[in-house]
């Protein structure tokens, strides 16, 4: 059985035709299609404009004899120049040619992931499907949810923790068809569906909250938390957590953190049960560990994982190097975690490698790259109105860990995006506050520009000059500014904190410091002040980070290079590869990264692993590199409440 992008490549290249038109409306080439048809000899043109596209055909291959591919996404194939359209053959590659027997309607709100999904379960031998019976195949056979079968509760928690614990949204028109579902056999009396399937934390929250209920036959607990006036989510006080189909999730959700372990009176009662990872005792965090350490080894990516499972990944990697700072660790411990990281940052060096092109090309529902955050920005607000998106410099995935158990009645949606690289300030900031790729910006040195990137990129939007504020203040000016744009009725505001990352780089202090630090930053700065009076005004909250850090040790320092930032410690850049490849030449344990997305003359040299470009066995927290640490951060969305 092929692939989707097996079998879009089958598509293209079976006419066996030299020249050839790909019509590809629904953006369903990427470039792993594309590079596959390039290892079969063909050129490929992308059609976007027409004088550019006529000077490229005119000079590189009219009068040569290449084999030539035309993709054309916004303009149909009849409507490219006539001598290209009378002389080429066209292969419409769409949801309709590769799903015929489908309800486009249906498949057209997916993503390209999603779709990949549901190919594994297409077959030219179904009947024709209605748009209704579209979206209940695409339940069954991608959700796992029968629409003809009745569900016990169990079993619809079950199938709740495996959707959640996957981190798997559901489109708003599959939740809606669920509902319905739901309303015929009376699924929304025993909980609230809706809210259970919209918000993952909320459910993470309503079993929380069930937790004590179950364990209280076993021990009596210091407070009475199964009393159903303290219940915030609707549902039965009791839930069998025992059952199979729920218990297989519910110890790696409490080593996960998803699940929160409670205080008993007696917690030796516990010791040698499987709930004893939900109790809060002596020794509970060295328990977690352990769990956690295995999960870690066992869910590691392989070399055929996507972009997704990394993004997943990268939170039990969070999780697990946020107990390993809470606890002290033996040498046995020690040699554990030693041993898993350096199979993390082989394996994501080595996918990194190979798939971060691809990655500046992915459409999805939600983003991928840090990129792609302005444009997600962009639909949140037009539903809205009001945006405020906050870029706290240089906030890992593991200080957002340690910061979101410390925020209140804040709540908040988590996702994962993939950093520029290199993860430096001045590259991957600037490209969150443009929506462009490195290669489209003038200046990849310093960050002087970037009022004006945010301000032309939503003026490029269509919103007035007078809609848009950019914030980048010292914290005891910050609340001061913002109230000031609010007051001016500006109801698009970027605001960059700068405390976090300027407290890693002020002394070269180890990862648990690190954290202390980042707990005192919270407590003294106005950050939580900032969310509530934004909140309070209607906007729209979206907090994310152009890049994390790692604690490396020196390799020792280059005296050549053009440095990117003034600490670059993990990257250098050069503007001759020559000289890049003799420096890389004196310190192999290095890596000549690619120019992916990036300007041809702008060449990094990456320091391998968790090493650093300093005085030799120096240690020091930095970034600009590519472990899972420096490069997949926190995307938030919070709310009040």
């Amino acid at each position: 059985m092929y692939s989707l992008n097996e079998r879009i490549v089958q598509m293209i290249l079976s006419p066996g035709k030299d020249s050839l038109i790909v019509e590809d409306q629904d953006r369903l080439v990427d470039r792993e299609i594309v590079e596959r048809v390039l290892e079969r000899g063909y050129s490929v043109v992308e059609f976007e404009d027409s004088i550019v596209f006529r000077y490229i055909y005119e000079t590189g291959y009219r009068e040569q004899d290449k084999k030539l591919i035309v993709i054309t996404r916004e303009t149909p194939a009849e409507e490219l120049p006539f001598d290209i359209y009378s002389s080429f053959y066209t292969v419409e590659v769409s949801i309709n040619t590769l799903f015929p027997k489908f309800s486009r309607t249906a498949l057209e709100v997916l993503d390209k992931l999603e779709l990949e999904r549901l190919y594994e379960t297409y077959s030219d031998d179904l009947d024709f499907l209605s748009t209704r019976e579209t979206k209940e195949f695409i339940l069954k056979r991608i959700y796992e949810f029968d629409p003809a079968r009745r569900y016990e509760l169990s079993q619809l928690i079950a199938w709740l923790m495996k959707l959640h614990y996957n981190r798997i949204q559901m489109r708003d028109e599959l939740i809606d068809l669920v509902m319905e579902i739901a309303g015929h056999k009376g699924y929304d009396e025993l909980l609230d569906l809706k809210k259970m399937l919209l918000h993952r934390e909320s459910f993470f929250e309503f079993l929380q909250e069930r937790w004590p209920v179950f364990l209280r036959n076993y021990g009596k607990f210091v407070t009475n938390e199964e009393s159903k006036a303290f219940f915030r989510h609707k549902g039965p006080a009791s839930l069998p957590f025992d059952e199979p189909a729920i218990k297989v999730y519910v110890d790696t959700m409490f080593a996960e953190g998803l699940l929160k372990a409670v205080p008993v009176d007696d917690p030796v009662k516990f010791g040698k049960s499987w709930m004893v990872i939900g109790v809060d005792g002596a020794g509970s965090e060295r328990i977690r560990f352990g769990k956690l350490a295995k999960i870690a080894t066992d869910s590691l990516p392989r070399t055929a994982a996507n972009f997704s499972d990394w993004l997943g990944f990268a939170w039990r990697w969070a999780e697990l190097n946020l107990v390993a700072c809470s606890i002290s660790l033996e040498e046995s411990d020690l040699s554990i975690l030693r041993s898993i990281t350096t199979l993390v940052d082989s394996s994501f060096e080595n996918w990194m490698r190979e798939e971060y092109g691809r990655l500046l090309t992915v459409s999805s529902k939600f983003p991928v790259t840090v990129r792609d955050t302005l444009s997600w920005t962009s639909k949140i607000l037009h539903g809205t109105g009001k945006v405020a998106l906050i870029v706290i410099d240089g906030m890992s995935l593991l200080q957002w860990s340690r910061l979101s158990r410390q925020l209140g009645d804040l709540s908040f949606v988590q996702q994962t995006a993939f950093a520029m690289i290199p993860t430096i300030t001045s590259v991957s900031r600037q490209v969150i506050f443009s929506g462009l790729l490195p290669m489209d910006l003038n200046n990849l040195t310093n960050n002087s520009a970037e009022p004006k990137l945010w301000q032309r990129a939503w003026i490029d939007r269509g919103f007035n000059e007078r809609d848009i504020s950019y914030i980048n203040k010292a914290d005891n000016q910050l609340i001061k500014a913002v109230k000031n744009s609010i007051e001016d009725g500006q109801r698009i505001i970027g605001i960059v904190i700068r405390e976090v990352d300027e407290k890693s780089h002020a002394e070269n202090i180890g990862m648990r410091s690190l954290l202390a630090v980042t707990d005192i930053w919270l407590k003294e700065s106005c950050f939580l002040d900032l969310c509530d009076l934004l909140l309070a005004k209607g906007y729209e909250v979206i907090l994310t980070s152009d890049h994390g850090n790692v604690e490396a040790k020196g390799i020792g320092n280059p005296s050549e290079g053009l440095i990117a930032e003034t600490r670059g410690e993990r990257v250098r850049i050069y503007s001759d590869s020559f000289l890049r490849r003799r420096i890389h030449s004196q310190y192999p344990d290095s890596i000549e990264w690619i120019t992916a997305g990036l300007p041809q003359n702008y060449l990094p040299l990456i320091a391998r692993g968790r090493r650093a470009f300093t005085t030799v066995n120096s240690a020091v927290v930095s970034h600009g590199g590519l472990t899972l640490e420096e490069v997949i951060v926190p995307l938030i969305r919070l709310r009040k409440g």
